[in-house]
């Protein structure tokens, strides 16, 4: 169904709307002092990099990806006291209400913003560009969206540039080694000095494999402070200050994510050594550093990883005990943001639609890994039972003058917004909740904590519970659905979208290969409109209650095995 919308709620609807545009790229862009490329972390609510680093006065090129399935910007501001790291900037915005959402959240004449990204979709990206800041600082960048700056924010490090390292030179040698051998004993087959004072492997670039490098050099500390070393390497390498090993990441491995060390240094100079061996195959060696006055400094030719990196949490497992069941709200497969999930005892699951107001997946075995929410806020596939199956998709009830008109499964509107592009004006289509329905939420059982979903449609209020079953030794899944009150006639209530669904000799309906399902309290009908077959069953206008009661049974064993 399309239903008219006022221009007025463009302001309700400006989530999502990109933003505003932006302005033409400066002379300078083919040829910037910095590039910088930063990503959100898909499901976990962070930029993959809490800083970056640009020296006074540089032309920036940064681009901004947006790999996440929720909208998100990039805020770049002028350094703040009051405000170290763009939180209040950012909760000063979100009260602005509708004067930002049009804007994709950023009040674009203030004057602390240095740069701003518009509000990007999904898989979308946006390349910004700007000149530094002359004065050296620290400068945040943040998320200006309604609460993702607690999570989404970093700081633009502003460091005048300096040779960190001097009087650096190598030393190569050859062998065949699984671990870095004891240098002092081997001789050289060639030396030399790295004048640019950086760390390059590529000063072994003749030799394919069975080779070792020792670099050697003096490193300046202006200040008292902790030094944070960073090291990865394919194969092996250690970094050693004063004598003493600071970062090792020995042995034959390709590249991974840099491995940290800490030492405290005094003003003055200190020696470095990183020792580094390569036996065959892909090469690499990343040397940095961090400290509070010099902020980030490659030592290497070759930068150091620091992204974010989304390591897989331990499972966290959710599980029916006591004969009760779990209701947990979660992001799904195939369903809704408004999707509940329902574990059951015996090991048989559901998700209800909250949004399209139907069952929209069951499943067996186990019910939901919940791991994704200790660090993020629980995107991606969380179930970790077996046999899924999209038993339909879309609102469940409509009258139909003909068993030819097609299902409407969603309810959208459509909307004008300007944009200041050669095509001011475009359709944009969105969902919207269907005016013959209403969610009236859901009951839990006080005994076993069932829930009972509730919603209206018209004039009559419908129910739906559920609860675990057993057929034959396999998990079956029996659903009450009762209608009370009137309904228009030639209603239908549709119960699948998929599989052959013609029914066998023993009333069962096949959903796919894993699933039957058969219905008791009115005569399902088959048809098929555009190629797509659909069970459909009728509801009588007339009846003050209506029960229909539909059982879902799997015809394998557990992890789709044939029984």
């Amino acid at each position: 169904m399309t239903l008219p919308a006022p221009r007025l709620a463009l302001c309700l609807l400006a989530l999502a709307l990109p933003g505003i545009s932006v302005a033409e790229p400066p002379e300078w862009s083919g040829n910037p002092d910095a590039t910088l490329v930063i990503k959100t972390l898909p499901g976990m609510m962070r930029y993959d990099l809490g800083e970056l680093t640009a020296a006074p006065g540089a032309r920036v090129k940064l681009t901004l990806e947006n790999p996440d399935d929720l909208q998100h910007n990039l805020v770049l501001l002028k350094a703040d006291p009051q405000d170290k790291d763009g939180q209040k900037f950012a909760q000063d915005t979100w009260l602005l209400g509708e004067k930002v959402i049009a804007t994709g959240w950023v009040p674009r004449d203030h004057p602390r913003i240095l740069a701003a990204s518009a509000l990007l979709n999904p898989a979308a990206s946006e390349t910004l560009y700007f000149v530094a800041p002359d004065e050296p600082g620290d400068y945040p960048y943040v998320c200006t969206v309604p609460g993702h700056s607690l999570l989404m924010r970093g700081i633009l490090q502003v460091r005048k540039p300096g040779k960190v390292l001097t009087d650096l030179t190598y030393a190569i040698y050859r062998g065949d080694w699984n671990k870095l051998p004891d240098f002092s004993t081997l001789q050289p087959v060639e030396t030399g000095k790295l004048p640019d004072g950086r760390i390059d492997i590529g000063v072994a670039k003749k030799f394919p494999g069975g080779f070792g490098i020792v670099f050697e050099g003096k490193l300046t500390a202006t200040e008292a402070e902790d030094y944070h070393f960073f090291l990865a390497s394919d194969d092996g390498s250690r970094i050693i200050v004063n004598g003493e090993g600071i970062v090792d990441v020995d042995g034959i491995h390709p590249m991974g994510d840099p491995k940290e060390g800490k030492e405290k240094l005094t003003e003055g100079t200190h020696s470095l050594r990183v020792l580094y061996f390569e036996k065959s195959g892909n090469r690499g060696l990343s040397v940095g550093l961090r400290t509070k006055s010099l902020g980030w400094q490659d030592l290497s030719v070759e930068p150091s990883s620091r992204r974010a990196t989304k390591a897989p949490p331990t499972p966290i497992l959710l599980t029916p005990k006591n004969g009760e069941a779990i209701t947990h709200r979660a992001f799904l497969p195939g369903v809704n943001p408004r999707g509940i999930a329902v574990g059951y005892p015996g090991g048989v699951n559901l998700a209800w639609d909250a949004d399209a107001l139907s069952l929209a997946l069951i499943w067996r075995g186990g019910f939901l890994n919940v791991a994704s929410h200790w660090e993020g806020r629980g995107s991606g596939s969380q179930l970790s039972g077996y046999d899924q199956v999209k038993t339909g998709h879309g609102l469940p009830m409509q009258q139909l003058k003909s068993l030819d008109e097609p299902w409407v499964p969603t309810s959208t509107a459509t909307i004008k917004y300007e944009r200041d592009k050669d095509n001011p004006e475009k359709d944009m289509t969105f969902h919207v909740r269907h005016p013959d329905y209403q969610f009236l939420g859901y009951r839990l059982d006080p005994k076993n904590r069932f829930p009972t979903f509730r919603y209206r449609y018209r004039d009559a209020e419908v129910s739906e519970r559920f609860g675990p079953d057993s057929i034959d030794g396999r998990e079956a899944l029996v659903r009450t659905i009762t209608v009370t009150g009137s309904v228009p006639a030639d209603t239908w209530f549709r119960l699948a979208d998929t599989g052959s669904l013609e029914k066998n000799e023993a009333g069962w309906h096949p959903v796919d290969s894993k699933l039957w399902l058969k219905v008791e309290g009115a005569e399902p009908v088959v048809r098929s409109v555009d190629g797509k077959k659909e069970l459909l069953v009728p509801i009588e206008a007339a009846a003050p209650e209506k029960r229909l009661t539909v059982t879902y049974w799997w015809q394998t064993e557990i992890g789709g095995r044939v029984k």
